[in-house]
């Protein structure tokens, strides 16, 4: 969902000519996916919370090597994709090139990036979700209380970070559904429209931004 938003606000700089932002906005909706994708590889360890601090190059270096097995052709033109909106977003934030985003180029679809990645931690949710069942003895379902901390709350800098409203809906997943489930499964509207409405724009702005309706919310997948 966050890379949703991303794209939205995406489409809102473009629409309001704020050409800056906009290889922020691509190359964060890019990196958005690939650590979707690297927290369902079998292969990474939650490490106490650790895997949610890898590196931008880890990140789809695992993303990618995990595509692979299914098409490396698609891996390899994705990950150089990712990699031309990842220097993009360098050169604008570090050389501040006096022709602005004039530079940059255009040979990607990022829309296609974003989905084939979705679709890959959509693929990568149900294999889960069928090895547990098949596996796992369901009195092994639990959801740790630590592991809840580890996620809604953060320190970066020296700077202490904590969610309420995640607190709270990883409290609701450890009551009502504490065994895994498939991306699509797991999510339901009510979680997408709040999470959607948090990053809209302030109503008493003259054109604030807004997610849009559950319609403007499919650009990448199927977001109930």
């Amino acid at each position: 969902m966050n890379a949703t938003v991303l794209l939205s606000s995406l489409e809102f700089a473009r629409g309001s000519g704020m050409r800056a932002a906009n290889p922020y906005f691509e190359y964060y909706a890019a990196l958005s996916m690939l650590r979707g994708v690297v927290y369902l590889v079998p292969t990474e360890d939650w490490q106490d919370g650790e895997l949610m601090t890898i590196s931008h190059t880890k990140a789809a270096n695992v993303a990618f090597d995990w595509m692979a097995k299914v098409s490396k052709d698609h891996a390899a033109s994705l990950k150089r994709v990712t990699l031309q909106l990842r220097a993009q977003r360098e050169l604008i934030a570090y050389r501040a090139p006096a022709s602005g985003t004039r530079i940059l180029g255009e040979g990607y679809d990022l829309v296609e990036l974003l989905t084939l990645l979705a679709e890959l931690a959509q693929l990568s949710s149900e294999l889960l979700e069928s090895s547990v069942t098949k596996n796992a003895t369901p009195a092994n379902f639990v959801v740790l209380d630590e592991h809840i901390h580890q996620i809604a709350a953060t320190e970066i800098e020296g700077f202490s970070f904590a969610d309420d409203e995640d607190y709270r809906r990883l409290g609701y997943v450890k009551r009502k559904m504490p065994r895994p489930f498939h991306l699509a499964l797991f999510l339901h509207p009510g979680q997408s429209e709040d999470f959607m409405g948090a990053w809209d724009g302030d109503e008493d702005k003259e054109q604030p931004f807004r997610t849009g309706s559950p319609s403007n919310w499919q650009a990448i997948f199927e977001v109930p």
